[in-house]
């Protein structure tokens, strides 16, 4: 029933069908009130739902962000830790473990040690080295480079040797 819209009764009708009249214009409005309210529920939900989304994209956008940046900043920590490697100094060490203090706060994490499991997502092996133990079977002999990843995403896989039983 429209606002202004006025209910107009014969004068023949009688009570009862008054009544069955203000009946179906109730039950009509009841329809239309649940047609409405369901849309508007449903406007909500899709609302939510495209919030939520667009927030996972956020911050799937940064983490791809981050990665990309580390990935770019792999080859200068490689060519830092091999300075190290080749001729330690205290200086060198300072500004290595501020590096890597530095990743680690912004959640980036290195792996890849011979504690470390096997896993082909993760590792990048390089050779297979033979192994006369059952239990030794593709675990991980030695790590040439080590991985980075930040949360699930790996920027750079861990180069490594794995021991491979063949019974």
């Amino acid at each position: 029933m429209d606002q202004g819209e006025e209910l107009v009764f014969d004068d023949e009708a009688t009570p009862a069908d008054a009544v069955k009249k203000l009946r179906e214009k109730l039950t009509a409005c009841q329809e239309e009130r649940t047609s409405y309210l369901t849309g508007w529920q449903r406007t909500q939900a899709d609302f939510a739902n495209h919030k939520r989304h667009e927030a996972t994209l956020q911050g799937d956008k940064e983490l791809w962000a981050k990665a990309d940046l580390i990935e770019q900043l792999l080859p200068a920590l490689d060519a830092l830790e091999l300075s190290l490697k080749h001729s330690p100094s205290p200086e060198l060490s300072i500004v290595h473990k501020q590096l890597m203090e530095g990743l680690k706060k912004i959640g980036v994490e290195r792996y890849g040690s011979t504690e470390d499991t096997f896993d082909h997502s993760s590792f990048e092996a390089l050779q297979q080295i033979p192994t006369e133990k059952q239990d030794e079977d593709q675990t991980i002999a030695e790590v040439h480079r080590v991985g980075f990843k930040i949360g699930t995403k790996i920027i750079r896989p861990a180069q490594i040797t794995i021991r491979n039983y063949h019974g």
